[in-house]
C-alpha cells in the first residue's frame, strides 16, 4: 500500500529580523519567552506563508527589556487547491512544529557565537500557538 503524500510540505524559510541585545544580563535572570505566529493564505498559489516571531525578554531595572528578538517567515505549499476554511484543522500546529526547532537552533547557535552563556530554549508544547495563529491568518 502506498502512503498518503502529505497535504502540504515546507518550500522554505528565512530569518528576516534578528537582533540580540546581550549586554548587562544579570547571570540569574529568568527570561520569559514569547511567540508570536502570523500568516496569509495565497489561494491561487496554494501556499502560506507563516510569520513566526519569537523574543525572550526580562524585567530590568529600566523596565522590560528584550534580548533576542528573531522573525522567521516559512513558506508552505499545499499540494491541492484549498478555499481559506477548508485549511485542515492540524496544519496550525504543525506548521509551527516543523519552524520552531529552525529558530531554537537560531537563538542556541547565535548566542553561542556571541561568547555569552548560550541560550538554549527548552523544548516546548507549542500546541496552544495553533488558535492564535488560526485567528491571526488573513486570505490574499
Amino acid at each position: 500500500m502506498e502512503a498518503n503524500k502529505a497535504s502540504f510540505s515546507l518550500q522554505g524559510y528565512k530569518f528576516t529580523k534578528i537582533n540580540l541585545d546581550l549586554e548587562d544580563i544579570p547571570s540569574n535572570v529568568t527570561f520569559s519567552l514569547d511567540f508570536n505566529p502570523s500568516g496569509e493564505y495565497i489561494k491561487k498559489e496554494n501556499t502560506y506563508n507563516l510569520n513566526f516571531v519569537f523574543q525572550a525578554s526580562f524585567d530590568a531595572n529600566s523596565g522590560r527589556r528584550i534580548a533576542v528578538d528573531v522573525h522567521c517567515k516559512a513558506e508552505f505549499k499545499f499540494n491541492e487547491s484549498l478555499n481559506f476554511e477548508d485549511i485542515p484543522s492540524f496544519f496550525y500546529p504543525n506548521s509551527i512544529a516543523i519552524v520552531f526547532p529552525y529558530i531554537r537552533s537560531l537563538v542556541s547557535t547565535l548566542t553561542l557565537q556571541a561568547n555569552t552563556k548560550p541560550m538554549i530554549l527548552p523544548t516546548i508544547n507549542l500546541f496552544p500557538l495553533q488558535s492564535i495563529l488560526k485567528e491571526h491568518t488573513v486570505l490574499k
